[in-house]
């Protein structure tokens, strides 16, 4: 059965990678980002999406990472305190 999910996993991963790449591939047109003090180089703009959008999904996980270890943190005094059944 792990094997199974291993596989499934791994035919996932390369199905988004694929579709990155095509959705890469068809926003050719050359693009250059200017940030507020740096200018960035000039790539695609399919290149240019999947990068914002590789950062905002890590930005997202690290900010949920954050709530979660709050939450704990607080579950685990909680327990501590006995406000919680055992």
């Amino acid at each position: 059965m792990r094997g199974i999910w291993l596989v499934i996993k791994f035919l996932l991963i390369l199905a988004v990678a694929m579709i990155g790449a095509f959705f890469a591939l068809e926003n050719s047109q050359s693009l250059a980002v200017s940030f507020i003090f740096i200018e960035g180089p000039t790539i695609s703009a399919g290149v240019w999406l999947l990068v914002f959008f590789a950062v905002g999904a890590l930005l997202g996980m690290l900010a949920s990472s954050v709530m979660v270890l709050s939450y704990r943190r607080k579950l685990t005094s909680a327990t501590k305190e006995g406000f919680t059944k055992k």
